[in-house]
């Protein structure tokens, strides 16, 4: 499994799950987020639109899918606890982030 410090650390949380059709990890990654309720982005590696991206990771030594990338750090592999982890801290982060509703006021005048 390859780790890696985040690229670019983003200002907001969102995962991506960079991976390829026939990937069974990939499958059980977006099911695993599907479950937690959390928007992410699935980028598919076999696509040709997606070979420069393809390109940058092998060239950043990640050789396997999926290659997982969170506001913090990119990492290769189905890896349940770091994938809950950033999901939470998806949820934490649009929980802040909302605009609170509030119910229109009426003027008695």
């Amino acid at each position: 499994m390859t780790t890696q410090p985040s690229l670019f650390p983003k200002e907001d949380p969102m995962i991506t799950i960079n991976g390829t059709e026939d990937c069974v990890q990939c499958k059980r990654a977006t099911v695993l987020l599907d479950k937690e309720q959390v928007p992410y982005e699935y980028i598919d590696l076999d696509l040709e639109k997606n070979q420069a991206k393809l390109a940058a990771l092998r060239a950043a030594g990640f050789q396997h899918a999926p290659v997982i990338e969170t506001s913090t750090e990119r990492f290769t592999g189905f890896d349940p606890d770091r994938i809950k982890k950033a999901a939470a801290e998806v949820r934490e982060y649009l929980m802040t982030t909302a605009p609170e509703l509030t119910s229109p006021q009426l003027s008695t005048g």
